[in-house]
């Protein structure tokens, strides 16, 4: 009993051997398709095809669509009826699992298990032959046959080779350690051909997609990264440039508040000065003199106009409202500042491109913005109005004054008759009192005569001594003729003086020049008789310049209080500084001589020593102006 037991034990082993074998042979996998049933296609064909046994005939009831006519979705929903009865159909279908690829391929060389080691389709253990079933390892089909779909003996013997190719004993053993660990088997050999699996043909596809994925994803990020190199840098250089603006905007107001500052607290100074000099001026006229008295008037009169308290008290005010900007406190400056880091972080080409929200539009309503600084406004308008007061000083103020010293000048150059007429009184009592004494003298000598005659008794007594007398008369009288005669000699030996040149007259006439000119520097009250004397004209530089020339046109200012002083003889025209640059040299030295130069350019090179000296600029007539033709200098004192 028990002996039959173990045979029949036996033969369902062998038999469940046999046929997993043949089952076994492509049913790793787990894929399936339906494949429907065709007039004359056979089971067979569809195993051969497909390379796997595991198909089956299936019948499966389907509803009868009716395409005879093209119609879109929306139409076949209005003509839906969910009463209408359907037409079922019955179809067959060929129910294929496990399959293969339908094309086989040549194969010789090293198969790589990589793959079924990352899907865990093999392990250490895994017969060989299960690796070979995955690719349908199959020798070449013979001419006009095909290959097979079933584990055949012709099969199983070359997989036994195969396995001992590989170092293994037959197909059925694992693979073991060494084959798995490195993942690759040996197919050396001639006429092989191998199908893959469905599920490697899809997981190839997968990898295939994943690394046309990646490899788009690679481009996609050097393009993003080719595009930011291009474009992220140059925005930020504009960005930066925008914002450098801003900052020189800011310097500016901050420069023209410093240079506001200097021109108020001089104005202001000069302000007092005037109205002290003004006051002065009106008490010292001469109001016997009827042109003095009108104009002492006129400058009293300006000097409650343009010298008024209320002009300094406005400006002051007005001062106090301007300030320093110490800050950066501007909605357009901190949306440039966010804007560039924002930019400076960007990795993304949709962060610069968005178009609502993306940088460059953010760029584009920033990059014409203005700071709308206030300041810049109060400032501007002060600078303009002090500007203006100084003017109405000038031309209401100065000009009167200047007027008042050209007529006192102009009094005092008269002829002073009443001395005149006092000296003509002395002169005619002088005289009378020498005739007085003239012929007084004449009497006495008449006296005296006749009291010689009456003494002549005494003529003898005295004629030795009259004798003595004469001849030392007569040695003087020819000591004097000798010496007469010598002094003669004398000055006809004197050698006539040399006439002089043109160059040393122009020389001389120039020597004259500097010394009223300094004269008049040390000497406000000089100042018109040097203008008056060498034709004094008031200048100051052209604006706008055209070509390499410095030009000089007529000044807005009164000769006095001009910046320029330009002064001729004999056709030759010279160019000096003002009174008022000695008197404010502070002004002028400010900020580095930020001031001279600006004023003085091309026509005075400026430089420091030890006092200060001008030299002269030398001109040329030209147009409506003058040309300079050789540039002067001046020297500041240290």
């Amino acid at each position: 009993m028990n002996s039959i037991f173990k045979n029949l034990l036996i033969l369902f082993f062998f038999i469940f051997s046999i046929n997993s074998n043949v089952l076994a042979f492509h049913k790793k996998g787990n894929s399936q398709t339906k494949i429907e049933i065709t007039e004359g296609l056979k089971k067979k064909d569809v195993q051969l095809r497909y390379c796997t046994s595991s198909v089956k005939k299936l019948i499966i009831t389907e509803e009868l669509i009716d395409k005879s006519e093209n119609k879109t979705v929306e139409e076949q929903l209005e003509e839906f009826d969910p009463d209408k009865q359907k037409t079922l159909i019955k179809k067959e279908y060929y129910d294929v699992k496990s399959y293969h690829s339908v094309k086989a391929k040549p194969y010789k060389g090293i198969l790589f298990l990589d793959m079924l080691k990352d899907l865990k389709k093999i392990d250490a253990t895994t017969p060989f032959s299960n690796i070979l079933s995955f690719y349908c390892v199959q020798n070449l089909p013979e001419e006009g046959k095909t290959k097979s779909f079933k584990l055949n003996e012709k099969i199983k013997k070359l997989y036994n080779e195969l396995a001992t190719d590989n170092g293994l004993t037959k197909a059925s053993d694992p693979i073991g350690d060494e084959i798995f660990t490195k993942g690759k088997i040996s197919l050396d050999r001639d006429n092989l051909i191998i199908a893959d699996a469905r599920f490697i043909i899809d997981e190839n596809n997968k990898r295939k997609k994943e690394a046309e994925s990646k490899a788009a994803a690679d481009k996609k990020i050097k393009e993003e990264k080719d595009w930011l190199a291009a474009n992220q840098q140059p925005l930020l250089d504009k960005i930066d440039k925008k914002i450098n603006a801003f900052d020189d905007k800011i310097a500016e107001v901050n420069n023209e508040y410093k240079q506001l500052k200097i021109d108020y607290e001089k104005f202001e100074n000069d302000f007092k000065e005037k109205i002290i000099e003004v006051e002065d001026k009106l008490e010292d006229v001469d109001r016997s003199k009827s042109e003095l008295k009108e104009k002492a008037k006129e400058l009293r009169s300006a000097k409650r106009e343009f010298l008024s308290t209320n002009i300094l008290d406005d400006f002051k005010d007005k001062f106090n409202s301007t300030k320093r900007i110490k800050s950066k406190n501007y909605p357009n400056y901190k949306d440039l500042e966010k804007l560039r880091d924002a930019v400076a972080k960007g990795k993304k080409k949709r962060q610069f491109t968005n178009k609502k929200k993306g940088f460059f539009v953010r760029w584009e309503r920033l990059e014409n913005s203005k700071l709308n600084i206030k300041q810049s406004d109060k400032i501007g308008a002060l600078s303009a109005e002090i500007k203006k007061a100084e003017s109405n000083i000038v031309n209401n103020i100065d000009s009167l004054i200047l007027e008042i010293d050209n007529l006192e000048e102009e009094f005092g150059s008269q002829l002073p008759w009443k001395l005149i007429i006092i000296g003509i009184a002395v002169f005619i009592v002088i005289t009378g009192v020498g005739a007085y004494v003239y012929l007084n003298n004449r009497r006495i000598q008449k006296l005296q005569e006749e009291a010689d005659k009456k003494v002549g008794s005494l003529k003898s007594d005295l004629e030795g001594r009259l004798k003595d007398t004469s001849e030392q008369i007569k040695s003087v009288g020819r000591a004097a003729t000798r010496s007469g005669q010598s002094g003669t000699s004398q000055q006809e030996q004197v050698v006539e003086e040399k006439p002089k040149s043109q160059e040393e007259i122009i020389a001389a006439k120039y020597d004259e020049l500097v010394s009223d000119y300094r004269e008049a520097l040390d000497d406000f009250a000089k100042v018109a008789k040097f203008k008056q004397k060498w034709n004094g004209l008031a200048l100051s530089r052209k604006e706008r310049q055209d070509g390499t020339k410095t030009i000089l046109v007529s000044s807005p200012r009164a000769f006095e209080k001009a910046d320029i002083w330009c002064v001729t003889f004999s056709d030759k025209y010279f160019a000096f500084a003002g009174s008022t640059v000695r008197s404010n040299m502070a002004t002028y030295m400010n900020l580095d001589f930020e001031k001279a130069s600006r004023e003085f350019k091309g026509v005075f090179s400026i430089s420091t020593g030890t006092n200060y000296t001008c030299e002269p600029s030398v001109l040329r007539k030209g147009g409506a102006g003058f040309v300079v033709e050789r540039a002067g200098k001046i020297v500041f004192p240290t």
